[in-house]
């Protein structure tokens, strides 16, 4: 019997939707965006978008809107989705999203508007008024940890275009254009909750433009509401007075967004279908009574962006262009021309990859591996794209150098704190590379010997103690003094760890495994023979500091890993691995809060265990085949997590994704080494070598798929 497995192998990218508040705390500043049915919450930072939580949500997201409930200080998120399902999410104290109330809100009845679903919510007043079918505006009163209760109120009118609640007014009051035979027109409404009726406005203006489809309502202290259509833009406040410009700009393409940038309303960002981004200046004048008011509408085109779905204003300048129908962008606007040919004041801080909408796609097969090209995105934004399953990395630098055996990036003599040097190993040779700007340079360090291969090279305990080991023993370079550690017997170092925070090292001679602390010496702590030869090391921290506590081994022969104590090296757990193939290569990580034990096999197979830090016993065995060829795993940090590369025929990341391990290709065909580099010019990235070329690059994507332009 033919069996279909279907799974989701990208999370969608595109926009729907996205707002700006204090969610997560009073201090922070969240940007909420929606993509299809799940909510990413990030925080605003001086160094950009930091993810603070990704939320599934079960529906298609129709409306997201921030609102702050009277006597709160941090703000509430309203979700509808496009079933008509309604809940009020708040941030908790344990930093844990909190559904304060929800409820579905479709009726029996009723035909579904044309003009699509609109959210809106009144502050003051708490209430939340929903468009949802022709002719009704469903009202909606909540309480915390219950379950919604709303009802409708009919308009007068049937053909509702767009509605919102004005503010500076003393009771509810919405304003809403609608459209009959005679044309569109405007119209405010006062919401009575006691009557459960919609009783007529302080005014209304007949005939407005025929194609107006946008209210921007403006706060205090002017109050009214703007009007966008696609030759005019108005102000309105009174009956039959207003103030309307038509700059021949917006009548080239249809305004479909808009962001607020003042708290007053003064200045806003709106939107068009050609991708370009326009500021609306509220010219305003305070009269003899003191009072402010609007005298004048300025319109200024700022420049180009994407496609805009949504334009939310973070801060300082800063924007966030969410698209539907292109990549979404982090923009900043400047005061003086970027471009000066195009007279643009946008300049493009990041760009956030979507491979929506999809019109058509073909599977092809390439390197071995399957891809999807896509024809994806609308009218400027069409473009093809690749998805791969896996990881993309972005090459920034690469040289030719065959023949490397190791490679390890540290810092000497930095005062930044970033990676300055570049240690290459090969077989009897050691070159240092010096990291200058984005540049390599040759050089050398005194002390460190470039006659023998390095077996691990780095910075211990500080940058200014470096440490080089070789096959003959330990060298620690501190200035200009350098101090020697050999194996007795004049054994030769096959295998070693280190915690380079704590200055602890593990040795490995064969059979004999040696445990060195290095302070201003290096001192030999503990030496223990194990039953065979090691062929594999770990001293990676597990506990809750960074001193390490346990060494992991693993051993040709019986093909087992032992699980030793620190610092006497003491056996506390022998697990055997089975088969014929031997360990090449072990490591202890913790991944979101779950500690692992991974073991990899010399024909790419790949072993992981959940450890027990109380007893050291390895739980829950499992295996997965990562390539046919030896692998070597390596830890790494990207975005601030903690991640495994899987050096081999076929390179691998290893992740956490809700307390799983997640296991996703790289595009790249072979990886014999890596390591971790934080340069000034390469920041957040990685040295892989092929055995042939040396490249430097970072990760681009790191979900099951990843998409290339």
């Amino acid at each position: 019997m033919a069996l279909n497995y279907v799974v989701s192998a990208q999370k969608p990218t595109i926009v729907t939707g996205a707002v700006v508040g204090n969610f997560t705390a009073p201090n922070d500043l969240n940007l909420v965006i929606a993509k299809t049915n799940r909510l990413e919450i990030l925080l605003v930072t001086a160094e950009g978008l930091k993810p603070t939580q990704e939320v599934p949500i079960f529906g298609r997201i129709a409306a997201i809107k921030f609102f702050r409930p009277r006597g709160e200080n941090t703000d509430s998120l309203l979700i509808l989705t496009a079933k008509y399902h309604l809940a009020v999410l708040s941030w908790s104290e344990s930093g844990e999203i909190v559904t304060r109330a929800h409820g579905n809100l479709a009726d029996r009845i009723g035909r579904q508007s044309e003009t699509g679903i609109i959210a809106i919510v009144d502050e003051p007043s708490g209430l939340i008024a929903l468009r949802l079918y022709d002719g009704l505006l469903k009202v909606v009163q909540w309480e915390d940890g219950r379950e919604l209760k709303a009802f409708n109120l009919r308009f007068e009118d049937l053909n509702i275009v767009d509605v919102q609640f004005l503010h500076n007014c003393d009771k509810p009051t919405i304003a809403y254009i609608y459209q009959d035979q005679n044309g569109r027109h405007l119209k405010t409404a006062l919401v009575s909750v006691d009557e459960k009726e919609l009783v007529m406005g302080p005014w209304k203006q007949d005939n407005i433009e025929s194609e107006a489809t946008m209210l921007i309502p403006i706060p205090a202290p002017f109050g009214g509401c703007v009007l966008i259509g696609q030759e005019s833009i108005s102000y309105h406040k009174d009956e039959n007075v207003y103030t309307a410009v038509a700059p021949p700009l917006i009548h080239q393409s249809t305004i479909t967004c808009f962001g607020k940038i003042d708290k007053t309303g003064q200045r806003f960002l709106l939107g068009d279908m050609a991708g370009r981004l326009f500021m609306l200046l509220l010219d305003t004048v305070e009269g003899m009574d003191g009072m402010a008011s609007v005298k004048d509408l300025k319109v200024e085109l700022l420049g180009e962006t994407t496609i805009a779905e949504c334009l939310v204003y973070l801060d300082n300048g800063v924007v966030f262009v969410g698209s539907r129908l292109g990549d979404s962008q982090l923009i900043r606007l400047t005061t003086e021309p970027v471009d000066i040919e195009t007279n643009s004041f946008v300049q493009v801080l990041d760009s956030y990859t979507n491979l929506g909408p999809i019109l058509d796609m073909a599977l092809v097969r390439l390197e071995g591996q399957s891809q999807v090209v896509t024809c994806s995105g609308a009218f400027k934004e069409g473009s093809l794209r690749v998805v791969r399953n896996g990881i993309g990395i972005e090459e920034h630098a690469s040289v030719d150098l065959p023949g490397v055996k190791g490679l390890f990036a540290f810092q000497k003599d930095s005062q930044d704190g970033f990676d300055n040097y570049l240690l290459v190993s090969f077989v009897g040779e050691t070159r240092v590379l010096m990291l200058a700007g984005d540049e390599l340079e040759e050089t050398e360090i005194p002390g460190i010997v470039s006659d023998e291969q390095t077996l691990w090279a780095g910075s211990l305990s500080s940058p200014e103690r470096l440490v080089q080991v070789t096959p003959a023993g330990v060298r620690m370079v501190t200035g200009e003094n350098t101090v020697l550690w050999s194996p007795p017997e004049s054994k030769r170092i096959s295998l070693m760890s280190a915690n380079a925070l704590t200055g602890q090292l593990t040795i490995a001679c064969g059979r004999d495994l040696f445990y060195l602390e290095l302070t201003d010496a290096v001192t030999q702590i503990a030496h223990v023979q194990t039953d065979h030869e090691i062929a594999c090391v770990d001293i990676s921290p597990i506990g809750e500091t960074n001193r390490s506590e346990v060494v992991a081994v693993g051993l040709w022969t019986d093909i087992s890993v032992r699980l030793l104590s620190l610092p006497d090296l003491v056996e506390i757990h022998a697990q055997p691995l089975g088969g014929e193939i031997l360990p090449r290569s072990v490591l202890m990580t913790r991944l979101e809060s779950s500690l692992y034990l991974l073991v990899a096999l010399g024909d790419g197979t790949l072993f992981y265990y959940q450890m027990d830090t109380q007893t050291g016993a390895l739980l829950e065995r499992k295996k997965v085949t990562l390539g046919t060829q030896p692998t070597t795993l390596k830890k790494f940090k990207s975005r601030g997590t903690t991640n495994v590369f899987a050096c081999s025929d076929r390179p691998t990341v290893i992740y956490s994704s809700n307390q799983k391990l997640v296991f996703s290709n790289v595009n790249l065909k072979l990886v014999a080494h890596m390591c971790p580099l934080n340069a000034a010019a390469y920041r957040d990235s990685l040295v892989m070598s092929d055995g042939q070329t040396l490249v430097i690059g970072t990760i681009i994507s790191f979900f099951n798929s990843f998409l290339c332009a």
